[in-house]
Formats: structure tokens, sequence, C-alpha cells
């Protein structure tokens, strides 16, 4: 079962509750309620919703102890933070009857808050924190109003994910964040990478590493009887198909296969599988391209990810369920915990803790990494030393200068600039993966568990000299060297990755028309956020639209897909 609930505090009556919720505990002066069957604990005061495991010895947390609610409750979550690790959401009450909310780091379930303030109705001055949009709705917030500021910086910001949501009213506590209940105060008690960014970095051991990543996925593991691996055959989904194949229980793995040669990827998938001794399950998608212009099924504070991929999300999600998965596994997450950097950052980290000899080589990796040069890779390293290596990349492709949003805050950035630029890269690099966990349906419906976005793993590698990763060359060279043993030659010497454009450039083609409609009309249109004039041109052929035109034209499809689900239309509300 997901996680799927809603704490609320409230001054007048509460709604009746929406058919197949139920309430779970009472933490403090707020009501628990969630679906039947939702992984919850209720100790006393605090309440513990979803999978948390021990530090010390990775054996599962199934409920808390008096002494640790006790614990939880003295240190404002601190020792839940240094105690625990998984994917949660943990509740509790202080004495004085406040109620605080803290999700867990890095993998934590999506968590917004919101509140009301009125002269009547249900819920009046009431506050909510909620995983459902739907769910919160129904107990008596409206919620349907999207933020084209929020909006504006969604698209300009790729991948950041910070306390404003796209929806006016809604905010989200970030990953690792305690809060109070109805405020949106980050307590000091939260979770920052930078306390792990060790200075000087320590230089790893490959078996160490093995040793850390076999424990975390095992403990996963562990968890369920079931497990489906969503294995590409790329290096990170074949590390977690290792430390799978020493499951008692049953498992199988499943490839997704393109009909053209760009996402066919069965040749390293196989070559894994039998290694792993797994069964594999090849997922042939069908050579008719996907509806740019299809309804989102689910209702999401933020938008979820490419509209285009939606029948290959529900085909993995059926084929889960056909084989009576618990959970689904992914490699998700790997190139951020293995330290895949294609920038400068690590050389110049080189030459703050190692000097002038260290900086050259780390530099020379880098080039080879990225197929480069090491003349331009040491010229972007005079560049970066001397500038600076920016916090976060902007994209303004194909949006109105008029509204143009500042980078918007995020905690993370607060102190990022006195981190050394690998280290830094490896911290901030974890932001761009929160929207993969909880963009597609079908980890709404299964939990899905990404074991090397772990926190014991991500802590360790924030501490590893960044450079250390790119060796020789060779992106995540440490955890190569980690399994060599357990992975096949083909996948230890497989540097690139499946691509899936054959799934997206038919589907613009075929569908020019309807997108100029769609769009040029559009809720986004009217909120002023697009360059309309070149998007009409690029839609009617009078200006060839490359293919990163292509992909943010699509983007802006699902995004307007997400805004009129909002409103409640399928007309553009302006």
């Amino acid at each position: 079962m997901t996680i799927c609930i809603a704490l609320i505090q409230a001054e007048g009556p509460v709604p009746a509750l929406p058919g197949g919720y139920s309430e779970l505990g009472t933490i403090g002066t707020a009501r628990l309620v969630g679906k039947p069957g939702t992984i919850v604990a209720v100790s006393g005061e605090a309440a513990l919703v979803g999978y948390a495991f021990h530090r010390d010895s990775f054996a599962s947390c199934p409920a808390l102890d008096p002494g640790a609610v006790e614990h939880i409750v003295r240190t404002e979550g601190a020792w839940a933070i240094r105690k625990l690790w998984g994917t949660f959401i943990l509740i509790w009450a202080d004495a004085s009857g406040q109620v605080f909310v803290l999700r867990s780091p890095l993998t934590g379930p999506a968590l917004f808050q919101t509140r009301r303030q009125d002269d009547g109705g249900a819920a009046a001055n009431a506050c909510c924190a909620f995983t459902d949009l739907g769910l919160a709705r129904a107990l008596g917030f409206r919620l349907d109003r999207p933020d084209p500021g929020a909006i504006d910086a969604y698209l300009r910001y790729p991948l950041l994910r910070t306390p404003r949501s796209t929806i006016t009213g809604a905010t989200e506590v970030l990953p690792g964040e305690v809060t109070r209940l109805g405020h949106r105060e980050r307590r000091p008690a939260s979770w920052l990478p930078w306390d792990y960014a060790s200075s000087p970095p320590i230089r790893a051991e490959a078996n160490d590493l093995g040793s850390l990543v076999r424990a975390t996925v095992g403990a996963w593991s562990g968890r369920f009887a079931r497990v489906q691996l969503e294995l590409s055959g790329g290096i990170d989904s074949s590390i977690v198909a290792a430390c799978l194949s020493v499951r008692s229980d049953p498992w199988r793995a499943i490839t997704m296969v393109t009909p053209e040669p760009d996402g066919d990827e069965r040749l390293y998938a196989r070559a894994m599988a039998e290694r792993a001794n797994a069964p594999l399950a090849e997922l042939m998608l069908p050579a008719e391209p996907a509806d740019p212009i299809s309804t989102p099924t689910m209702l999401r504070v933020r938008p979820g990810g490419f509209g285009l991929i939606g029948p290959t999300d529900a085909a993995f999600l059926a084929s889960a369920r056909a084989y009576g998965a618990d959970a689904i596994f992914s490699g998700t997450a790997g190139d951020g915990a293995f330290g895949y950097q294609t920038s400068i950052a690590p050389a110049l980290d080189a030459l703050r803790y190692r000097g002038m000899r260290a900086a050259l080589s780390a530099a020379r990796d880098q080039a080879r990494i990225t197929d480069d040069n090491i003349w331009s890779a040491l010229r972007h390293g005079v560049r970066g030393y001397f500038r600076g290596i920016r916090l976060w990349p902007v994209d303004d492709l194909l949006l109105s200068v008029r509204h143009a949003s500042p980078r918007p805050e995020h905690p993370w950035m607060t102190d990022a600039g006195r981190i050394p630029p690998g280290q830094r890269r490896y911290g901030l690099g974890l932001l761009s993966i929160q929207p993969f966990l909880d963009g597609y349906d079908r980890s709404l419906a299964l939990p899905k568990i990404a074991p090397l976005l772990s926190q014991p793993l991500i802590e360790y590698g924030l501490g590893v000299p960044s450079w250390q990763w790119g060796e020789g060359g060779v992106n995540r060279a440490l955890a190569r060297e980690a399994f060599r043993g357990d992975l096949p030659d083909v996948i230890l010497a497989r540097r690139s990755k499946g691509r899936i454009l054959s799934m997206f450039l038919p589907a613009f083609e075929r569908n020019r028309e309807r997108l100029a409609a769609y769009l040029l009309d559009g809720w986004l249109a009217g909120a002023g956020l697009l360059d309309l004039d070149t998007i009409a041109d690029m839609l009617t052929g009078r200006k060839e639209a490359d293919t990163l035109a292509t992909l943010r034209i699509l983007q802006f499809a699902d995004i307007e897909a997400w805004a009129r689900s909002v409103v409640g239309s399928e007309a553009p509300s302006r």
C-alpha cells in the first residue's frame, strides 16, 4: 500500500471522510486519516507512516517505542533523522499540543500543507498536511488555482522543486524537513546535505561502498514478499539486480523495449538477468506514438512526468500487478548516488584539496567522461575557478520574457556557496531526482523503491572526493569497481544510456495542428507564460523545431493538461 494520508487540524467541524478513507489515529489536536491498509503505527502522541529502518542495524522499524517517542519530541525530530532512515512521514505532538511533521530525507513521500481561514463552512480555520490532492479537496480545501509564477519557475529552472508548489495555497514539505502543522517554517532539526560533506573529503574504498549498497538494498528487499525490478541494463539498475540476486523470496526483472533501436536495451538487460539468475519480462511498446494531449488520470499538486510516457507507465504498472508484486524497484538516482558528473567541478575540488597535479588528472578524467579534450576541460576549469559555477541551470527556451521568474529559494542553496563545487554538485544534483520518484502514476499505486537514494548511502557519498567517482575517465568508476565481480563484462564496459526519442518526435509531427489549437489559446497562453509567436511558427512549420524545441513544446502540452485538470475544465481558464 502506498502512502496516502491527510493530517487535519480544525476549529470548526470537519467534513465527513470521503469514501475509501478512515481515521487512522489522533495526534495531539490533529486527526490522521488515510486509506485502509496504509502502513501506520500510532504510538501515544506520535505516528510513523511508511517504511523505516534503524540506522545502526538496518533492521526494519515497524513502530516507535515510548523511549523513541520521548527522544523525538525532545529533539524536535533530530533523533529520528540520526537514528532512522527510509521512506516515511513522522508525526508527533509536544507537551503543549503543537503538532509537528517530518518528511524523511531524500525519499520521503510527497507531502504538502495548506490552511484555510474564513467565516464559515466546513473545516473553517483549518490546516491540513496531505499527500493526495483529491483527499485535501474532499476535506474542504479548494486548491483549484494554478500559480502562474510558480509554473514559470518550474519551467525556467528545470526539476527544481522548492516549498512553493504550482497550486496557489499549497506548499511542499521538503524531504528531510521538520515543520509545524499549519506553518511554513523550517525547523532547525531539518536535514541538510552539507552536514555530511566532509572537508577534506575522505577517500573511499570500493569494498566499503559495495557493502553499504548491499546492506541498503537488502533492507528494502526484506520489506516486500514479491518484487519487480525495472532493469534497463545500465550500471545503476544492474547493481540493484546484483543485490537482489540473494533474495530468497520471489522477484523478477522487466525491461522496456521500444520499436526503434534507441530504446532497445535487451542485450544488457538479458546479460544482467542471466547473471542474477532472475526471470526477465520484456515489455514491448507499441509503434504508434501516444497522444500528447491526453488528460491526466490523477489529480496532482504538481505536474507529473512526461505525458507521452503515460502508456509505458501504465504498462509497467499492469505488469507489476499481473506478477503480484508488492513493490516496484528501480535504479533511479544511481547517477546521483554514484557521483556521475559532466562538469569540471570535480577538478576544482581536486585543486583545492590535492593540488595542481591532482586537478590536471581530474580534468583529464572529466574530459574523457564527456568525450571532450583536455584543453577544453582546462578552459572550463579556469572559467569556473574565477567566475564560480552557478547553483542551478536556467532554461528560457520558448518562455515569455515578460514573466521571467527569479530562481526560487531552496534551503539547500542558502549555504551551498561555502561547499566546494564538486561536492556541491553532488548534493544539489539530488534535487533533480525528486520529480522522478513520484512523477508517474505507478508510484501512486504501488510502492516505488529507489534504494540507491537511501539516506545512509547518500550521506556516505557526500563525504567521498568528487573526483574519485570518475577516476580513469570512467563515470561511476568507484561503483563499477565495487561490483566488478557481480556484473557482466558487457555492463561494466558500458558507457552509453538508452534513449527514447522515437517515442516523442513522431507524436509531435503527427499532432502539430492539435497542439497549436491546444496551446495557442490555452491556460498557459492566457497566463502570459509562453513565447506564442515562436511556438506558432514551429507548429505551423514556418520555423524548424529542433529536438530541444520539440520536447519543450510537448512539455508545455503536459503542463497545459495538468492546469486544466486543476481548474476542472477542458476549456482554457484565464
